[in-house]
């Protein structure tokens, strides 16, 4: 499986207008809960806002990863955020955070959560994908990105 089959052109924020943490993961989980991925939203949200009170998914780079395990959704979802201005998410680097990726998984979904966790984080640490990413400017441009990078 590959994060291009997942992540969905509704669920692509490219212009966020969020100014903090919590209000980019809101706005993005809105996109996916339009779409009917999620099944109770404010649950969602808590859940990744705990697992983010754990310790920062800002992993450099200006990117971050939110993400949970959580019982709010059926299988596994993907939406993404991007943010031209930047947002703090308390990254390893210090740095704002352009690049938002909001992952969810049931419980029973882990071997799937962590294999796609571990894809997502691969592609990021490539600046070109990264470079591409920022330069995008429509939602379907992210998916090509994905397939092409993926291969």
């Amino acid at each position: 499986m590959k994060i291009s089959d997942y992540l969905k052109e509704h669920a692509c924020q490219m212009n966020l207008s969020a100014q903090n943490k919590e209000e980019a993961i809101r706005e993005i989980a809105g996109s996916l809960n339009s779409g009917g991925e999620i099944n109770e939203q404010e649950a969602f949200i808590r859940d990744i806002l705990e697992r983010e009170s754990l310790g920062s998914t800002g992993i450099g780079h200006g990117v971050a990863i939110p993400h949970s395990r959580t019982d709010s959704v059926d299988g596994f979802l993907i939406g993404f955020g991007k943010s031209s201005s930047g947002v703090d998410f308390s990254a390893l680097d210090g740095e704002p955070v352009h690049l938002i990726f909001l992952m969810g998984a049931n419980p029973q979904e882990l071997n799937l959560y962590l294999r796609l966790l571990a894809e997502l984080s691969k592609l990021l640490m490539d600046a070109a994908f990264r470079r591409e990413l920022m330069a995008a400017e429509k939602s379907s441009d992210i998916i090509a990105l994905f397939q092409k990078f993926e291969s």
